[in-house]
């Protein structure tokens, strides 16, 4: 007969624990924690990987919002439109800005960016709203120009004429920020009941969320730099690639350039197109430097894009270098890292389907 005793060095940890509400000590209800660090005098470890693959989807989230309608609509002008002397220039820096290490990224986003943005948020909001409209209006203008004086423009330089419009158009949304922030955002002080024009104390007062100046938005807008080149250099390699055979039967067809782009090359072209937005998705998601420097890295569930976040793989590189080895809080760090390899994996595997089923769908006979 043999006495066999089981003996749990882990007993904080389990599915429950990890993935699961939990109602910890002092809490007011269950909810997603992670706390590894005492925090308080009542402290108790807390390993929920919940908030983290939140954090994780939300900073991916606001960088592929910023950075896929400008590197995927910049690939078609550049390949379709642009003059080959300005290609041969402008495919280089974008590759050249592939290569920015994140740590850099992440000091001006955390020392310099973060300050500018939080001071000046509703001119930069403004400036930015008004960027893609202004191109709109720009494209439909050009179309009206009579004829002649558009013939006196070479084709794939008519952005001589759209970038100082949109840049106007910008600098007076700039300008109009402080205006538009004194009109719908002014709210009475709390400290001296008197009215001030601040969208970060409306913000708190309206909705009853933190503004914390490293957010989601600065997240979003350097991870977008950083993600940028890569969907760009990819899908514009794709887009130029496609047989000119195909463009050139579109064109003596009777179709405009832009519905041959829309009708023709996009179609053929798609399978690329998407094979650069899932680079740049892995990219995102598993950005660390930017993440660590440019947000309060807190471990917190809030859709509120004014507050920080905290990712799987800035967790691990915060975290790991003083865990102890073999310790419940080193093996949940892994898990973590294993989570985060499945999330990517199981996310490239279904983009490499549906890349094949588009290249099968729109191949070239």
């Amino acid at each position: 007969m043999h006495r066999w005793e089981l003996v749990d060095h882990h007993p904080e940890s389990s599915w429950s624990a990890f993935f699961g509400k939990i109602w910890y000590e002092g809490a007011s209800a269950p909810a997603y924690t992670w706390q590894s660090s005492a925090g308080s005098d009542e402290f108790e470890a807390k390993y929920s990987l919940v908030p983290l693959f939140y954090g994780t989807v939300k900073g991916t989230f606001y960088a592929l919002l910023f950075a896929l309608p400008i590197a995927l609509t910049a690939a078609i002008y550049v390949s379709q439109f642009l003059r080959p002397e300005f290609r041969q220039v402008v495919k280089p820096v974008m590759e050249i800005m592939a290569s920015l290490p994140s740590v850099v990224l992440g000091f001006l986003a955390g020392l310099w960016l973060a300050p500018l943005v939080d001071s000046r948020i509703v001119p930069l909001l403004c400036a930015v709203a008004v960027l893609a409209p202004a191109a709109i209006a720009a494209g439909f203008i050009w179309s009206a120009l009579p004829q002649p004086w558009r013939r006196q423009v070479a084709p794939g330089v008519e952005f001589l004429w759209l970038l100082p419009f949109v840049v106007l158009c910008g600098w007076l949304a700039w300008k109009s920020g402080p205006a538009i922030e004194s009109f719908f955002f002014t709210v009475k002080d709390s400290s001296s009941g008197l009215p001030v024009s601040d969208i970060r104390e409306w913000w708190r007062q309206t909705t009853g969320a933190t503004y914390d100046s490293r957010n989601s938005l600065v997240v979003g807008f350097v991870m977008g730099f950083a993600v940028i080149p890569i969907v760009f250099t990819i899908a514009e390699d794709a887009l130029s690639n496609v047989p000119n055979s195909l463009v050139s039967g579109s064109l003596a067809l009777g179709a405009s350039r832009w519905q041959t782009v829309w009708s023709v090359v996009i179609p053929t072209a798609i399978s690329g197109i998407v094979s650069g937005i899932m680079i740049g998705f892995g990219r995102a998601i598993g950005e660390t430097m930017i993440v660590v420097m440019a947000t309060g890295n807190t471990a917190v569930m809030e859709a509120n894009p004014f507050s920080g976040m905290r990712t799987l793989s800035a967790n691990i590189a915060v975290e790991l270098p003083e865990a102890a080895a073999g310790h419940t809080h080193y093996r949940a760090l892994f898990l973590g890292a294993c989570c985060l390899f499945l999330l990517t994996f199981v996310i490239n595997t279904l983009a490499e389907i549906l890349r094949q089923r588009l290249r099968e769908r729109y191949k070239v006979v």
